[in-house]
């Protein structure tokens, strides 16, 4: 005797098919933070891939100045496989030099495409440090 398959049930299959096989959209920070040891940003970033060799960067829009001294400013971060299939659960850590950044002291927000957002407050630009005049022994009075 064959059973009958409801068209729902043919439907829900279909979807759950189509959903198992999209790419991989979901990319969190789960951590950002200020290196000021480094001068960098310090992101772990959570994603889901066929493999973990995902590159990330951060593309920068125009840096806004605030009311204050401060400014602000927005990355999108960007991964390089976002169109690998969304299959195992990978973290990386990235880290962004903040040398030469000229938009500071600032916020700083960092967008995922999946509509995440995490923002740390940066410092002015570190002093660079001079270093003291070296004294030879030899040449003293």
């Amino acid at each position: 005797m064959r059973r009958a398959t409801s068209p729902r049930t043919w439907v829900a299959c279909l979807l759950l098919g189509l959903l198992a096989s999209l790419p991989a959209s979901a990319v969190t920070v789960t951590a950002l933070s200020y290196d000021p040891a480094e001068d960098q940003l310090v992101m772990t970033i959570a994603y889901r891939g066929t493999h973990e060799n995902h590159d990330f960067s951060v593309q920068w829009a125009e840096c806004q100045r605030l009311d204050d001294a401060r400014s602000q400013i927005l990355g999108l971060l960007v991964d390089s496989a976002a169109n690998d299939l969304a299959r195992q659960n990978f973290t990386k850590e990235l880290k962004v030099d903040l040398q030469g950044f000229a938009c500071r002291p600032a916020k700083v927000t960092i967008r995922t495409s999946a509509g995440f957002f995490a923002s740390v407050d940066i410092p002015p630009p570190p002093k660079k440090q001079i270093p003291a005049p070296v004294t030879d022994a030899r040449n003293a009075p």
